[in-house]
């Protein structure tokens, strides 16, 4: 039978399309990615991207750090471009400071990129939240060092494998378990600081999950003490659990600071035998201070002792601690007329503690002392 030309024509038109039907469904063209290194990248397809890097479609990911520039979907390049402009660079230069060691050099990038990982948890926002606190401890910023702190604790807590994935062979030294970090010594010195810390501070504690470690309210109450709060530091404590030795620390903190320096010091005093190298500096510094404001001169000369003891036992343990014993040593020679001991302690301290608040609140003394 013969078939009519339309009869025709259409049957021409189904045979190609019966076997595109048979065909897979076309794959989505690979992105192109290069990369600072110079490699190139065209045998993916990108996925997705945030903050934290880019995903592949195989799984396969990358941080903002390794890419020089990248050509996506038209529908994602604008904001692609956008946050490889944003983060790219900051995030570069964070690990080759962090390769090399170059902690003061973090600050400024930590600082720009800090507020974009507030919330996350991947490893882009630890390697952040940890460049933060490290640089704003070398800059001697230990009030505003301890929000970036809790926030590297989250990732933690999260995630312990994290602390292996920082450029660099420095690496957090923290107690997931307690929350506290050997970088921070629950004390501080700048009670303007301690007050623009607080309510930050606050803030993050309140968004960790539950329940928090100990640590955290030993942190937020220390700093609320600092700060002029005790109200607030005495909440912080309410029903702790654990950390007592720390914890009667603390509590010897804020009797001295309420005025009642013959309570610290005899608490301390009975405490102190029985604390570990972890926790006797800190004792031996608010010991040293009780007993020196008592006005005993025996107890003075103790108190001068406890303080000393710091830096002669605990120099490499606790840095900051070491300083501020010199420090208040220093002070209680003047006070007492010991110019040569004095001039010695000073001496010990800028040398050898160059870097710490102590250090930079001696050498400011110095230049107010001139004008």
């Amino acid at each position: 039978m013969m078939l009519s030309g339309r009869s025709s024509a259409t049957a021409g038109l189904l045979v190609p399309l019966a076997l595109a039907s048979c065909l897979p469904p076309p794959t989505a063209a690979a992105d192109r990615i290069v990369l600072r290194n110079l490699d190139v990248i065209t045998d993916k397809v990108v996925a997705e991207f945030d903050e934290g890097g880019v995903r592949f479609q195989d799984g396969a990911t990358l941080a903002w750090d390794q890419i020089e520039r990248g050509t996506v979907a038209p529908d994602q390049q604008s904001r692609f471009d956008q946050l490889l402009a944003e983060l790219g660079s900051h995030l570069y230069r964070i690990r080759q400071r962090l390769q090399t060691g170059d902690y003061p050099g973090l600050l400024p990038h930590a600082e720009a990129v800090y507020g974009r990982y507030q919330g996350r948890r991947d490893a882009a926002a630890f390697m952040v939240f940890q460049s933060l606190v490290w640089s704003r401890l070398a800059a001697g910023q230990r009030e505003a060092a301890l929000e970036p702190h809790l926030r590297c604790l989250e990732c933690l807590r999260a995630d312990a494998t994290l602390a292996d994935t920082l450029p660099g062979s420095r690496r957090p030294r923290v107690d997931v378990t307690t929350g506290l970090t050997l970088d921070l010594v629950p004390v501080w010195f700048d009670g303007e600081a301690a007050r623009q810390a607080l309510t930050p501070v606050g803030n993050v504690i309140a968004s960790m999950e539950k329940p928090h470690a100990a640590g955290t309210r030993i942190y937020f109450a220390t700093l609320a003490l600092a700060a002029g709060e005790p109200q607030k530091a005495e909440q912080a404590l309410s029903g702790l659990q654990g950390l007592t030795p720390l914890r009667g620390i603390v509590d010897a903190q804020s009797a001295l600071q309420r005025g009642d320096a013959d309570k610290a010091a005899r608490d301390l005093s009975l405490r102190l035998p029985d604390l570990d190298r972890q926790d006797r500096p800190l004792a031996l510094y608010w010991l040293g201070l009780a007993r020196l404001t008592g006005g005993n001169a025996g107890n003075r000369q103790e108190g001068l002792l406890n303080l000393l003891e710091i830096p002669a036992l605990f120099a490499d343990q606790q840095p900051e601690l070491a300083a501020a014993g010199l420090y208040e040593a220093m002070r209680e020679m003047a006070r007492a007329g010991d110019a040569k001991g004095g001039i010695a302690v000073r001496r010990e301290l800028l040398d050898r503690y160059g870097q710490t608040w102590h250090a930079a609140k001696t050498r400011a003394d110095d230049e107010k002392a001139k004008n």
